[in-house]
């Protein structure tokens, strides 16, 4: 079977957080039937790699980027691109892992959808008019702890409905502390 391949890194949020957010995801689901609000978890998409970069020592870099302490809110929901996002108060932080993701690996290859500062919850095969519609409240969440992972995403060739065969693995984890200044 051909399969087109993405590699991602993003940030993966405490148990209680994605627990809610997965919750809101589900909500959207039932409601509105939209598949892709549940291919996958809720995840802050960070960037697109190529699949030829290496990313040994990646996550260091990218944990070294980061100042500690470090802490996210959740600030709403917000349509970007036909896509459904929970948009996050970083302090900057998301900005400098994007920076340096990119500066390490170079320039995106392709998205499989957009990469915006938030939490991302699909959504891509809703109707404009279902668009309209859902506005959800975020949940209003803090945290600061989370992982940094490098996943690998598989998806039938095309621009179809990616999220409705889709294979995802996470094939690298570690927590993001952030570096301490002395």
């Amino acid at each position: 079977m051909q399969v087109e391949a993405f590699r991602i890194v993003a940030l993966a949020a405490p148990g209680s957080v994605e627990a809610a957010l997965g919750k809101l995801q589900a909500e959207i689901f039932s409601l509105y039937g939209l598949a892709s609000a549940q291919a996958m978890p809720a995840l802050i998409p960070v960037a697109f790699l190529p699949l030829e970069a290496p990313t040994r020592r990646l996550l260091g870099s990218l944990n070294d980027c980061v100042r500690a302490p470090w802490s996210m809110r959740t600030t709403g929901c917000q349509w970007r691109e036909e896509y459904l996002y929970v948009g996050i108060e970083s302090g900057g932080a998301w900005s400098l892992l994007r920076e340096r993701a990119l500066q390490t690996c170079g320039a995106e290859p392709g998205e499989l959808f957009p990469i915006r500062e938030g939490f991302f919850m699909g959504c891509g095969d809703a109707t404009p008019a279902q668009r309209d519609a859902i506005r959800p409240e975020a949940p209003p969440v803090s945290f600061s702890s989370a992982d940094i992972v490098l996943l690998s995403i598989e998806k039938p060739p095309g621009q179809g409905a990616w999220w409705r065969e889709l294979y995802w693995e996470i094939i690298e984890q570690r927590p993001l502390r952030g570096r301490r200044e002395a």
